[in-house]
């Protein structure tokens, strides 16, 4: 009886041990990157706009958490995943939310100075650079051109290079909804900046569609050999957005087809130039 109760006294202590051990910088990163994913995870899947509500409020304090403590212990391992990390999760309320964005919160900026002032030499920045290649403010512009200016990795240089182009590109079709949507430019206005939203609208967009153009060239000819996470080269992926821009974009001319209608005739799309054509795709197994 004496054995038992000397074990069951032990137990209990070692519980109590681990019970008040202090959790590390370290899994409170882990915990706040699960409570995130849990948030956005309930967000996608939740049946009501109260419930993707309560999601986002939940969601919204966590990548402030993350700065607050990476500026606590910024010689940790988990420190650059923990910065890319907040970009991702900013980037995460500005596409599925209505966020209106905390006013005057430099929270995704920060943490892409932080990268830049501290890791910019880092082998792992292209995972970065591939967050980031969705973001639109610009400082998501000044990282992706000073990681490919600084970076003395080829691969993350590649990489940089290709995502800058698709981030210019991605910017420009989101003007043109912008021009389109007075709600939407009114939430950039609160997320960006005004000032920085009316210089974007101004700029001559035929310009700066060639301006895509010649960085995503750059990126095949300097690049093109580079392999870009989750398949393909860098060379594959400029060849299909080359050919977006150049041949599937609003106002472009269509390419040539040939085919036969429905009634088994053969045609040509030019022969209803000038007429409004519908063209319905199907495949057949």
């Amino acid at each position: 009886m004496t054995a038992i109760l000397i074990v069951l006294s032990l137990s209990v202590a070692a519980a109590d041990e681990v019970k008040d051990k202090p959790i590390t910088p370290a899994e409170q990163y882990i915990a706040l990157v699960k409570d995130f994913n849990q948030a956005a995870s309930l967000f996608f899947n939740a049946a009501t706009d109260e419930e993707r509500t309560k999601q986002v409020a939940r969601a919204i304090k966590l990548a402030p958490r993350l700065l607050e403590l990476v500026e606590k212990n910024p010689h940790d391992a988990f420190v650059i995943d923990a910065l890319i990390q907040v970009v991702n999760q900013e980037l995460w309320l500005q596409a599925n939310t209505k966020d209106p964005g905390r006013a005057n919160d430099r929270t995704e900026a920060s943490a892409l100075e932080l990268l830049l002032r501290h890791h910019v030499r880092s082998d792992k920045l292209g995972e970065a650079c591939r967050r980031v290649q969705y973001g639109f403010r610009k400082e998501c512009e000044t990282f992706l051109r000073t990681v490919l200016e600084m970076s003395p990795h080829r691969d993350v240089q590649a990489l940089a290079c290709l995502r800058l182009a698709q981030f210019l590109h991605g910017r420009l079709q989101r003007l043109d909804l912008i021009k389109e949507q007075p709600e939407m430019a009114k939430r950039y206005e609160r997320l960006f900046g005004k000032d920085y939203l009316d210089a974007l609208l101004r700029q001559d967009r035929a310009k700066a569609v060639k301006d895509v153009e010649k960085v995503f060239e750059w990126a095949d000819a300097k690049y093109g050999d580079v392999k870009v996470p989750y398949g393909g080269t860098v060379a594959e992926r400029v060849k299909t957005e080359l050919y977006e821009i150049r041949f599937l974009s609003i106002g472009k001319t269509v390419q040539e087809i040939e085919g036969d209608d429905q009634d088994g005739k053969r045609f040509k799309l030019s022969d209803y130039r000038g007429k409004v054509v519908l063209l319905y795709f199907w495949l057949e197994y």
